[in-house]
């Protein structure tokens, strides 16, 4: 009996020894972010977003055409930077989805023509439709896709809710910034960062760190018609 409760007390002694090696694996093997990035000032706000192009990730794993942040002017827009590796990001995550759902309604780039590009006008005008841009840091689109296809997020095997099956979603596009240039550009230090952008592509407000539901309603507000 003895002898058992040693090696208890051993083992439990050895638990925050192990805890802080398996951190320190994650933090490790995580996603470098170059130093230059703190050189490259924030956005300023009430300034216009800069613009920028990065291909679309597809749970297909097929090259869609890029999403150009330009061609979303019109709607406002939350542009939110994340990653796989980062637990705040994955617990707001649900919270970007919820809003996303609450505030569809706008047609992806490169799914409107003939009567859906009208339907995506007559949806924009006066509504309080908003596109969810979340921008993925330094992974690859399979770690991406293994992500998105455990929690259920958008093309992460699941219907989308303007075509009916599995691809884009309207409400909620992930695109892939593998060189961290755009991260770079809006000077992303931690994750996860967030910029609201209004219909005019004016930055109105930036939120550092995770959000929940309440905090991501209030801000969206503040950048709606």
């Amino acid at each position: 009996m003895g002898v058992e409760l040693q090696l208890i007390n051993r083992w439990h002694a050895a638990i925050p020894f192990i805890l802080l090696l398996g951190a320190g694996w994650i933090w490790i093997s995580r996603p470098s972010i170059d130093a230059s990035t703190f050189d490259t000032p924030r956005p300023a706000l009430r300034h216009s977003a800069p613009d920028f192009t990065l291909p679309r990730f597809s749970a297909a794993g097929e090259t869609e055409d890029p999403f150009i942040l330009s061609t979303a002017k019109g709607r406002p827009v939350v542009l939110n930077f994340w990653a796989t590796w980062c637990g705040p990001c994955r617990r707001e995550f649900p919270a970007l989805q919820a809003a996303a759902a609450r505030h569809g309604g706008c047609m992806a780039q490169g799914q409107m023509d003939g009567e859906n590009r009208q339907n995506r006008v007559d949806r924009v005008s006066g509504l309080d439709c908003v596109l969810f841009l979340g921008v993925n840091q330094g992974e690859s689109s399979d770690t991406v896709a293994r992500f998105l296809n455990e929690i259920g997020g958008p093309e992460g095997g699941k219907e989308s809710s303007t075509t009916g099956q599995t691809g884009s979603s309207s409400e909620f596009e992930i695109v892939l910034d593998s060189s961290l240039e755009v991260g770079r550009r809006y000077n992303v230090q931690g994750l996860p960062l967030t910029y609201f952008i209004d219909a005019g592509g004016i930055i109105r407000g930036v939120w550092s760190g995770e959000m929940n539901s309440v905090i991501l309603a209030e801000r969206i507000a503040e950048i709606l018609p």
